[in-house]
């Protein structure tokens, strides 16, 4: 049986939020970013089951967050100095991914300055991943730095070094690196919307796409469920992951809908937010000390 991990770079399922002013240079970045090729890569399976990995990609779950009116809070990104703690591998996967958001999110808030130095720490923990060769082709840090205030060529710039990371794990068979590292995009993504649902609890719209992410949860669990090495570290994770889903599947918001809260919008009370916010803020903390 094969294990089909589809590497969609830039959708989302279900989240499809407009923002009614938008400006057309902003669609014209977001269509590209939509528009990246898929990436199947085909794993053996031991079992007769087999799923789907859907991944988030950084620059749409910033621009999701961003369009439902998340301001840019500066102490909210893991600091680049941070780097130097993770040594393990398992760990710079994770952060490789959570530096990944860190990027989009400054890059989308237009903080050129700060994106730079979050490009140049994923080149740096790239090394240490078995990624380097995707940063090997161009020196991206100076086209970045050469680019700095034209989004438009920096999201071009992001999506090819999302493209060369998917390209790359398909090619050399990385899944499970591809598990932790989206995984730990997804938790930094989530964690942004949990610290600005809890400030503004007026938001609904927070809550609502704080909801619609658990779809992705679900694929980020079963990932981490059907790595080939695993450890006890993706094992925690995956604990971790499934005690976020289990608490959003017993709120009552949810319970309530029965069957049709899957293709529902869900608006999840102050309460529930404030509870799945904590969680979340929990699970990333654990993440980048």
């Amino acid at each position: 049986m094969k294990l089909n991990y589809l590497l969609i770079a830039g959708a989302m399922i279900g989240l499809t939020v407009q923002s009614c002013g938008e400006s057309k240079e902003e669609t014209t970045t977001e269509k590209k970013a939509a528009d990246q090729t898929e990436t199947v890569i085909e794993v053996e399976e031991a079992d007769e089951n087999s799923f789907s990995f859907v991944p988030p990609s950084p620059i749409q779950i910033a621009s999701i967050f961003k369009k439902a009116g998340l301001e840019y809070d500066a102490t909210l990104p893991n600091k680049v100095e941070n780097i130097t703690n993770y040594t393990e591998k398992f760990k710079q996967s994770l952060n490789f991914g959570v530096y990944s958001s860190d990027l989009a999110y400054c890059v989308k808030n237009e903080k050129y300055d700060e994106a730079s130095k979050y490009l140049k720490s994923l080149k740096d923990l790239s090394a240490s991943i078995g990624l380097e060769t995707v940063f090997a082709s161009e020196d991206l840090v100076e086209r970045f730095n050469n680019n700095l205030g034209n989004q438009d060529s920096i999201v071009d710039i992001l999506i090819f070094v999302q493209e060369n990371t998917d390209d790359y794990i398909a090619q050399n068979g990385k899944v499970d690196l591809s598990v932790v590292y989206y995984c730990g995009a997804w938790v930094e993504g989530m964690y942004f919307g949990s610290v600005s649902a809890k400030n503004s609890p007026e938001k609904a719209d927070l809550g609502v796409l704080i909801s619609e992410q658990m779809t992705i949860g679900r694929s980020i669990l079963k990932g981490l469920q059907n790595m080939e090495e695993s450890n006890l570290d993706a094992e925690d994770l995956a604990t971790s992951i499934e005690e976020i889903l289990d608490l959003f599947d017993n709120f009552e918001s949810v319970k309530a809908l029965g069957e049709d809260a899957a293709y529902l919008d869900i608006y999840l009370t102050e309460e529930e937010v404030n509870i799945m916010a904590d969680k979340i803020i929990e699970l990333r903390t654990s993440i980048v000390e």
